[in-house]
């Protein structure tokens, strides 16, 4: 058996995906899809779509037949998938944190474009006046911007850096990261058994169980690009979740139940969302 694995044209996509094809226990071939995210570096997410910009052409693909496989950074995908698609593994989770690369002192520029990583990092440094500058494109791209002093310092997840074996000096920033951070995720469609078998024998548990947990939280809320939202599930009965709802609350949860029930303070709802 063969199969046909989309994903992203990027340098970190297609790491991800070379990862899943060593793991997957068949003969592979990795096709390359160009997304809406991809086609529009310059423009922020939520002006293309919101999250899922990088999924949903990809998604298409595997609908119509012209792969077997989706391959996604987890972090990418929206809380509600397609009814005709599922996640049928997750490979074991990478480095979950944000990174920060460069310098930071009184008055700084710090790149990033995340609504999640904004709030946080004006909280960290809230004695420090820093200046917050949108920044997209590759991770290649983001190192140059920074290089060539359009920042002070970047911000970046780790597992993009470990995975592209980027030799450079960072430090773990306190941050809660956002849901499924370091996840890669393999996606099939809900009519093709024979793929389902195959792809769900890499799945890792332990990862799959906690990014259930994680996705619960976005799916409650509602979250997407807009959304000040993190999410950080770890250990396994219980699991226990830190998350972070700006400009709400940040709480933690342990979960060993199977409902999931997120209870919003300020507008005084609860929310279900099935694990």
């Amino acid at each position: 058996m063969k199969l046909k694995i989309g994903v992203r044209g990027s340098k970190l996509a297609l790491a991800y995906a070379e990862r899943a094809c060593k793991e997957l226990s068949c003969d592979t071939e990795i096709i390359t899809i160009k997304t809406d995210g991809d086609l529009n570096p310059d423009v922020p997410i939520y002006e293309i779509g919101g999250k899922g910009v990088f999924c949903s052409t990809i998604e298409t693909k595997l609908l119509e037949g012209d792969i077997d496989v989706a391959v996604h950074s987890l972090k990418d995908m929206p809380g509600e998938e397609h009814p005709d698609l599922s996640i049928t593994a997750m490979l074991k989770r990478n480095s979950p944190h944000d990174v920060l690369i460069g310098s930071v002192g009184y008055g700084c520029t710090i790149g990033t474009s995340s609504p999640r990583r904004i709030a946080q990092l004006k909280e960290l440094y809230k004695n420090l006046d820093i200046k917050i500058k949108p920044i997209r494109g590759n991770i290649d791209t983001r190192l140059e911007k920074l290089d060539n002093k359009d920042y002070d310092a970047i911000i970046l997840a780790e597992a993009g850096l470990q995975a592209l074996d980027i030799r450079r000096t960072w430090l773990r920033v306190p941050t809660i990261p956002a849901v499924g951070q370091g996840i890669i995720a393999l996606q099939t469609r809900k009519d093709n058994q024979e793929v389902i078998d195959v792809v769900k024998k890499v799945n890792h548990a332990t990862t799959f169980a906690q990014a259930q947990v994680e996705r619960a939280f976005l799916k409650g809320i509602g979250g997407d690009c807009h959304t000040k939202l993190a999410a950080h599930a770890t250990g396994t009965n219980p699991i226990t979740l830190k998350a972070m709802y700006y400009d709400w609350w940040w709480h933690t949860w342990s979960i060993s139940k199977s409902l999931f029930r997120i209870f919003q303070s300020k507008r005084k709802l609860w929310k279900k969302a099935e694990l």
